[in-house]
């Protein structure tokens, strides 16, 4: 299974943390970076490839017009999207994912989320799964999650930002019908700290969680990512 990552020029510097917290993390995945200006991007380990969708200019503040054109060529069913400022802080679970996995490729699921942040908006479906309600808010969350690919593209609309893809497409998908799944119990697939939040790198002290997520972050994974944002003379 893909695992999808947009990137932008500003934050390409972050994809060599990125690779090395994934690969600790949730090894043994086909990671594709989708970005912009190839000169940007730092050597990639070898399971880790970048394609360039074109000059970030461009497409302005635009999430979705670079994304189209590649989402429609690609041939796979179904991938993970996620975006390079999350980053992993903590073991997956492998056959955990692949319960959902399976109801994406086998079953009747169009969209799987690997964490558990909208589960208080869902109802049993299986054994260890729950569905999410249909009328439930960001049923186009852009956290984590396996989509697929004709789901995934039904709400790629031109001139949307990633905020326009979670909120516009919001009333639309509380009627359309597909299956949203994660897993009944608390405990998040994919860990992760959202290293950066409208522009500003962690710690943000001023917010209840300074280091980006609610669960717990290793001391020396911060210390990874904060060397390669103080490299940019950001913090």
């Amino acid at each position: 299974m893909k695992i999808l990552v947009t990137t932008s020029d500003n934050y390409a510097f972050l994809l060599k943390p990125y690779c090395e917290l994934f690969n600790r993390y949730w090894p043994g995945n086909e990671i594709v970076f989708l970005g912009f200006d190839k000169a940007r991007i730092p050597q990639l380990p070898d399971n880790c490839s970048f394609r360039s969708l074109g000059v970030q200019s461009d497409f302005g503040r635009f999430w979705t017009d670079p994304l189209i054109p590649y989402i429609e060529e690609i041939e796979d069913e179904y991938f993970v999207v996620t975006v390079e400022d999350m980053m992993l802080t903590g073991p997956v679970d492998v056959n955990r994912v692949k319960i959902l996995e399976d109801e994406i490729k086998y079953g009747e699921a169009s969209k799987a989320i690997l964490d558990t942040h909208l589960n208080i908006y869902s109802r049993p479906y299986k054994e260890n799964i729950v569905q999410l309600n249909s009328k439930a808010p960001y049923r186009t969350t852009l956290h984590p999650c396996i989509w697929k690919k004709e789901y995934f593209k039904r709400y790629l609309k031109r001139e949307y930002t990633a905020w326009d893809f979670e909120i516009k497409n919001m009333q639309e998908s509380m009627s359309d019908g597909a299956l949203i799944i994660s897993l009944a119990d608390d405990e998040n697939l994919f860990k992760s700290a959202n290293v950066y939040k409208k522009g500003v790198p962690f710690p943000r002290w001023n917010e209840k969680f300074p280091w980006g997520c609610d669960t717990e972050i290793k001391e020396e994974d911060k210390f990874l990512i904060l060397q390669h944002v103080r490299d940019q003379g950001i913090i």
